[in-house]
């Protein structure tokens, strides 16, 4: 799906220093110069910024990604509730995430972000895109003025990210990410690095099956213009269960992956009892942690 890569280096620096997640300090990072990237990667950012300025169009190329929101928002919110980490009087209310912090990484416009927040977390949304964090914060401060306390957007890569905020969030997302990215254990490792102990990790993206290729990609893109052409790749596909596996040695738990479809005729996702077209995981931190 659509959605910027946010790991900047192929390899993953291993001094991390303390957290850091003031507000002050956020809003620094904000506005610092992005670290250069690799030709790879560029790509991947510049196609998704052609599109920038259509992200929070219901009716344009990002259909597909607003209508994921009806399934994707309620797995991370039952989640985060059936692990205890929210708290009992928020529970059942539409404050859910009420004092919850989570990070997004690859956030594009916002989109997520911003559903988040309206459940009363305290979203950071990082990505590579300026287009596409300029289009999030336009659309925060014209059209949801009422939540910019929850959300703070910053142009900045996972992996630099993780460096001032380690153990710092109750959930880690990475939503529409992987498909786009080379090094998929770097990137999650970062993120894992930014999760608290006992802190879930949340993952959508395609499975890496000919079901998926010919029917999401070669169908979906080049056919039925449900994404842009050249959104996927069949290299950058990855299975739940290599998922699971990159995750078992950053000393996460995966509790739950649950397969989904898109059905284009009425713009809407749903769950189903396979994983062979897309899927969403859960996982959980282990208390062992080291941040250096």
């Amino acid at each position: 799906m659509l959605r910027s890569s946010l790991f900047a280096n192929g390899k993953l620096r291993q001094s991390l220093s303390s957290i850091l997640a003031t507000k002050a300090a956020r809003k620094s990072s904000s506005t610092a110069t992005p670290p250069p990237i690799d030709a790879g990667t560029q790509k991947e950012v510049r196609h998704h910024e052609n599109h920038a300025s259509e992200w929070w169009n219901q009716n344009g190329t990002m259909s597909a990604l607003h209508a994921l929101n009806e399934i994707r928002v309620p797995f991370i919110r039952d989640g985060m509730v059936a692990r205890g980490t929210v708290k009992p009087g928020y529970v059942n209310t539409t404050r859910v995430l009420n004092g919850q912090r989570i990070l997004e990484v690859g956030c594009g416009g916002g989109l997520l972000t911003e559903q988040l927040a309206r459940l009363g977390a305290q979203v950071t949304g990082i990505d590579l895109g300026e287009k596409l964090i300029e289009a999030a914060r336009t659309h925060l401060e014209c059209s949801s003025p009422e939540l910019t306390n929850n959300v703070a957007y910053i142009i900045e890569p996972v992996d630099q990210h993780a460096k001032t905020n380690c153990e710092c969030y109750d959930a880690v997302i990475v939503s529409e990410v992987l498909e786009h990215v080379d090094d998929k254990v770097a990137l999650l490792e970062a993120s894992v690095r930014t999760l608290k102990p006992g802190g879930s990790i949340f993952i959508t993206t395609l499975n890496k099956t000919l079901p998926m290729w010919f029917g999401g990609v070669i169908l979906g893109e080049y056919v039925l213009s449900l994404a842009p052409k050249g959104t996927h790749h069949w290299d950058k596909m990855i299975s739940p269960l290599d998922v699971q596996r990159i995750l078992d040695t950053m000393n996460c738990q995966t509790i739950l992956v649950n397969g989904s479809t898109y059905d284009f005729w009425s713009n809407t996702w749903r769950w189903i009892n396979s994983t062979q077209m897309c899927y969403a995981l859960h996982a959980v931190k282990q208390p062992l942690s080291d941040c250096n």
